[in-house]
């Protein structure tokens, strides 16, 4: 079920004050209104949209008996999160993974920094996803292979402050995902020498531009399912027409919350292979679980367009890993990545028969040939 609706006091007042209004001139009219606001408010209003209700949430869902035993037990890795605290004053949910053990140092090559840890994965999560559930079951394939893992939750998302899958702003989560990547591995790890990032679905794009703007950050990219091309753009005038409507990019006006933009069918069944784990992810009390609001529609499209056409600009070291069968980001637009991007080091792995979420989506055994994939390419380029 998804969280009870709640909305604030002044909403209330405000819809209030129309009904009694309405009622004085026309009362068909306010009972055909009243049907209307009984679908619109609980489906605009719900009680995670906040984020100290989502913290509150979350402390009551960890309770639960059904839970995955991997969720509390992290065998081999040390999982240590926090709150970070942005540029704007927004404190933001992050995760590191760090192996317990040293296993693999006789193999390293000189790669790690004396502590087992060969390299560093920066992950950049997608659209209405957290680093805090699912996330932190698989990606402790990293940690066990020697490879630390920083995650952050993007304003708006999972725990962290903002308004439950509200983007205001694009510039926001590629400056807040790139703040804390640098302020984490100058404080956690200054003695490892690569440092990558991973970007997935949306996260594909906030990677992007910070690869883009921070060559000399980071060593390479992992794209996983990449929303960094439109394969049809909407024309022009309507796109002006939505701006006008919601407002420039960047910028907030009284319909900018609104979950009302247009989407194409219903995201989990699109992105979830495997069933359960789609059932999984949707016990999460800090889901989403509707339509795009309207500045986070905007904000993606606008960050997209411009990513779109700069892609043959792009000469970083990168892996894509795109799932053939993947019906929320075209894996086309991973080839056209591939092909038009000017890196002289780059591949792609395109997975027959695989869903868009790749790294928590798919079967154990999909999960396992996406991760090594992605492992190994690190490991090869930490040992150069």
């Amino acid at each position: 079920m998804f969280p009870r609706p709640r909305i604030n006091g002044i909403t209330i007042l405000v819809i209030g004050f129309a009904l009694y209004a309405i009622s004085l001139v026309c009362r068909p009219l306010l009972l055909a209104l009243s049907c209307v606001l009984a679908v619109i408010v609980p489906y605009s209003y719900r009680e995670n949209d906040d984020a100290l209700s989502r913290r509150i949430l979350w402390t009551e869902f960890l309770d639960r008996d059904d839970l995955p035993r991997q969720l509390r037990e992290s065998d081999g890795v040390t999982i240590e999160e926090g709150y970070w605290i942005n540029r704007r004053g927004m404190a933001l949910m992050t995760s590191t993974m760090t192996p317990e053990t040293n296993d693999d140092d006789d193999d390293d090559d000189g790669g790690n920094d004396g502590s087992g840890i060969r390299a560093v994965v920066c992950l950049c999560h997608g659209y209405m996803d957290n680093v805090s559930f699912l996330k932190r079951i698989q990606f402790q394939r990293f940690a066990r292979r020697n490879i630390a893992v920083c995650m952050i939750e993007y304003e708006g998302h999972g725990r962290s402050d903002g308004i439950n899958a509200l983007i205001p702003r694009w510039e926001n989560l590629v400056e807040d995902a790139h703040d804390y990547f640098r302020h984490v591995t100058r404080e956690k790890f200054p003695n490892v020498r690569r440092v990558f990032l991973m970007g997935e679905s949306m996260g594909g794009a906030v990677a992007y531009d910070i690869m883009s703007r921070h060559r000399d950050s980071y060593d390479g990219a992992i794209f996983a399912a990449p929303m960094v091309k439109i394969l049809v753009t909407p024309p022009p005038f309507v796109v002006a027409l939505f701006e006008r409507i919601v407002g420039h990019p960047g910028t907030l006006n009284a319909l900018s919350h609104l979950p009302w933009a247009p989407s194409r069918g219903d995201m989990p069944h699109l992105s979830f292979k495997d069933k359960d784990k789609m059932r999984l992810a949707l016990m999460v009390p800090t889901k989403y679980g509707r339509k795009p609001r309207f500045a986070t529609a905007r904000e993606l499209l606008n960050a997209t367009r411009r990513i779109s056409s700069t892609i043959h600009e792009f000469d970083a070291p990168f892996i894509v890993l795109h799932g053939l069968e993947d019906m929320v980001t075209d894996p086309r637009m991973s080839e056209m990545l591939y092909n038009e991007s000017r890196s002289s080091d780059k591949t792609i792995k395109l997975y027959r028969g695989m869903y868009h979420n790749l790294t928590t989506g798919e079967t154990d055994e999909n999960i396992d040939i996406v991760f090594n994939d992605a492992i190994s390419w690190v490991t090869d380029r930490s040992k150069r």
